[in-house]
């Protein structure tokens, strides 16, 4: 219910920003949240799902892998701030948008601690005090965020928001983890660090292409046409990243559960699969029936600036389903890793894809063309998981 709590507060929060910060503005905040995405990513060395999966094996080596996960990690996500720092400022003649970004990439350091934290509860299997956390970050970003933008500071206030609620979702997770399990902390080992670079990895490499395919778009469209058509589409694309915590949510559950089921349990892990897909499927299809129908009357009533967006929302909602149905099959393939080798290189081809057509759609087509982009992508991406999967996984079930 929380988590629920956590999307609807984002979705109006969304809204709100949207009217009140108007398309040119909000294409400035759609971009800079892009960056923050990826940069997140790419910070986040696959650390979290290595996390996961090795304490669900042995849980007596939570605090350590914490204390020493967590210690890199924001090391290491202070080096690359300031290298991407330099090279945004170097390259972008655009400083407006650049502060915007740098000013978004910023809130990676507090979140560098807040998700090694929250991967500890995961892999406990301990979800709602993940979830409270994200309730908590939430209400901050947005009640923060609607201050601070109804006091002038418009863009940069709603960028500090979310730096706010980093820290608020970190200090949160770390609050609860004391009080639930106590503090203990581990000396930090190199040998250990080491292990959960060689391990984190693949998971590092399939969320940068992960965050690429979904962020690319955006990034283009800033470039390419500017931040008004990136603020229109952007008022289509933010609802369904609202939305994509359904079957997130249930991938993330699923995950410590598969990865100890690989080994023997084919016809049981055949069995999840098939029954996952189709609660996914029927939810997806109300997701569409929903989105095609609120939105576009939200957006008629209070969002008139916004209109042109209308047929991105409509071609949008065909990738519903098959963004659903993806995120859920990708969550039997990282729960082992012997798959991770190929769905990388599997992965590789719709990024490739998504960057390509953006490339020759966005300039001609603009906004439109990036929505088109996008649903032929999804539908790419299902198809080549739900292959390998077939391929590799059910075969023997």
């Amino acid at each position: 219910m929380a988590q629920v709590l956590t999307k609807i507060i984002g979705f109006f929060y969304t809204l709100f920003l949207a009217k009140s910060l108007g398309v040119e503005s909000f294409g400035l905040y759609t971009v800079a949240l892009a960056y923050f995405s990826i940069i997140s990513s790419i910070s986040d060395f696959g650390f979290n799902r290595y996390l996961i999966r090795e304490v669900a094996k042995n849980k007596l080596k939570v605090y350590e892998l914490f204390c020493n996960i967590g210690m890199f990690r924001l090391t290491i996500t202070s080096v690359i701030f300031g290298i991407f720092a330099i090279s945004l400022y170097l390259f972008d003649p655009d400083k407006l948008r650049t502060s915007l970004i740098l000013l978004a990439v910023l809130a990676i350091l507090p979140q560098s601690i807040a998700l090694t934290l929250d991967g500890v509860f995961i892999a406990l299997q301990k979800f709602q005090f993940s979830v409270i956390a994200l309730l908590l970050a939430s209400l901050a970003n947005a009640l923060i965020g609607l201050f601070l933008i109804n006091k002038g500071f418009g863009n940069a206030g709603a960028i500090n928001a979310l730096t706010i609620s980093q820290l608020i979702y970190g200090i949160s997770l770390f609050t609860i983890l004391g009080f639930s399990k106590g503090l203990h902390f581990s000396r930090v080992e190199l040998s250990i660090i080491k292990k959960a670079l060689i391990g984190g990895l693949p998971y590092s490499l399939l969320g940068i292409l992960g965050l690429i395919y979904f962020r690319i778009d955006a990034i283009l469209l800033s470039y390419i046409k500017g931040s008004f058509e990136t603020g229109l589409y952007g008022a289509a694309y933010r609802v369904l990243e609202v939305i994509v915590f359904i079957p997130s949510a249930l991938g993330t559950a699923l995950f410590p559960t598969l990865s100890r089921m690989h080994d023997n349990k084919s016809q049981k892990i055949k069995e999840i699969y098939f029954k996952s897909v189709g609660i996914t499927a029927v939810i997806s299809i109300l997701i569409v029936l929903g989105y095609l129908t609120i939105l576009p009357f939200i957006i008629r009533i209070f969002l008139q600036d916004y209109l042109k967006s209308l047929e991105a929302i409509r071609i949008l909602s065909l990738a519903i389903p098959f963004m659903f149905l993806h995120m859920v099959s990708a969550s039997f393939v990282l729960s082992s890793e012997r798959y991770l080798r190929g769905i990388i290189l599997l992965s590789i081809i719709p990024v490739t894809f998504n960057i390509l057509m953006n490339l020759s759609f966005i300039p001609i087509y603009g906004f439109i063309g990036a929505s088109w982009v996008t649903v032929l992508s999804d539908i790419l991406s299902f198809v080549l998981i739900f292959i390998f999967i077939k391929k590799n996984i059910l075969k023997n079930g």
